[in-house]
């Protein structure tokens, strides 16, 4: 990692056998900095296409493409990355246009009023889609209260009230350099990588410091137990609560325990209790978010009304064997075995590793490559699991969100 006289910074990972560089900007902004205008980070990563300084739209969009290039961005609770993909030869041009939208954004009266209906439409989207309402929602219950609660998207009423000033202001705050990083990805040397983001990035200056994020300890959780009547055609079930923050050391172990019970793998535990053994369901599963701060750990499923109740029983039953029995080692060692693949395979994304650098670095400092990351899960042992199970399976702590159709 490098820092710039004016505080800019620039991460890079050189990576053979490839003929595309995955380049871009994590910023360490997301919804829970939205403050008074929810859903201000998500429209911004919208409007930064939509015209700069020097470019309109139609120039912003054919940029990349011209050249078979792509250009893309998404927000998160915490982040907003703003990323292009191109071939190594037209790793300059890329800089170029990711360094304009990000820094010289105009946001025009007339593509922001046009991009708000395409958002109300991308909200109206997300209603509609079940197992992203419930989650989004029972994230809501579990943080009540505090920014991590925001909808990323805002609401189709909140959306109307962002004006241009409020993004600027936004941009102004948050698009700092002590609160972003460049990150460069792909077969190209460290030289070249800096000299180009030198050239377009250099002759900035910067007056103010970014803000700082909301600090969680303000943050007062209790559980909750909501049921609400839908217009779906399924039932839907998810309960969960606190885990975990982003630099917990203990969260390598969550992280195993959630991959054996309801990971993506088909021999997860809750699938082979429910979907395989009883045909409850054709979607189970749990996940656990890290944020800077906290976490959250949650299981989710769907299934027809008749069966909800005792599949989310089935899943309290599994959830109370982790916390009672002790894995052996040959299990240990499968599951680790399996962890360690998916570990190996996500780090073949190479924007997916872009992303995985600059979020760590804005996070902890600092970010661990594969080799720590294996070493971490192999040192994980038994009784670590069932310690980890029990302090955060407790379903006394749980909070719990079902949909039911009318």
């Amino acid at each position: 990692m490098h820092t710039m006289p004016n505080g800019m910074q620039i991460a890079h990972k050189r990576v053979a056998a490839t003929r595309l560089v995955h380049c871009g900007f994590i910023i360490k902004a997301g919804s829970r900095n939205d403050g008074d205008h929810p859903g201000i980070a998500h429209c911004l990563e919208h409007m930064v296409f939509k015209g700069t300084q020097k470019r309109k739209t139609i120039h912003v969009l054919n940029h990349l493409e011209v050249v078979g290039g792509e250009m893309n961005a998404f927000t998160t609770k915490e982040h907003t990355a703003i990323y292009a993909t191109v071939q190594t030869t037209h790793y300059s041009r890329a800089v170029d246009i990711l360094t304009d939208v990000v820094f010289n954004s105009s946001v025009p009266d007339a593509e922001l009023l046009k991009e708000k209906k395409v958002i109300t439409e991308e909200i109206n989207m997300y209603l509609d889609t079940p197992e992203e309402n419930i989650y989004d929602e029972f994230q809501e219950m579990v943080f009540k209260g505090h920014p991590l609660a925001h909808n990323i998207l805002g609401t189709a009423e909140s959306l109307q009230k962002i004006e241009k000033r409020d993004i600027l202001d936004f941009i102004s705050n948050w698009y700092q350099p002590n609160n972003l990083i460049f990150v460069v990805v792909g077969n190209i040397s460290w030289s070249r990588a800096l000299a180009a983001y030198e050239k377009f990035t250099g002759s900035m200056q910067f007056k103010i410091e970014s803000k700082k994020t909301s600090n969680l300890q303000l943050f007062d959780y209790s559980p909750l137990s909501v049921v609400k009547e839908t217009d779906y055609v399924q039932a839907y079930s998810i309960l969960g609560a606190p885990a975990y923050k982003d630099n917990d050391p203990k969260k390598w172990k969550l992280l195993l325990l959630n991959n054996l019970l309801g990971g993506p793998g088909l021999n997860s535990r809750l699938n082979l209790a429910i979907r395989e053994k009883y045909g409850f369901t054709y979607n189970v599963e749990s996940g656990y978010q890290t944020f800077s701060d906290t976490g959250m750990f949650h299981c989710y499923l769907g299934s027809e009304k008749k069966y909800i109740e005792k599949s989310t029983e089935l899943v309290l039953k599994e959830l109370k064997k982790l916390r009672e029995n002790q894995l052996g080692t040959l299990q240990l060692s499968r599951f680790k075995n399996q962890f360690s693949g998916q570990m190996v395979m996500a780090d073949e994304s190479r924007s997916g590793l872009m992303v995985h650098i600059g979020r760590g670095i804005l996070t902890n400092g600092t970010v661990l490559g594969l080799k720590d990351i294996l070493q971490k899960i192999q040192a994980i042992t038994s009784n670590d699991l069932l310690e980890t199970a029990n302090e955060i399976f407790d379903v006394k702590n749980f909070s719990y969100l079902t949909y039911l159709p009318e």
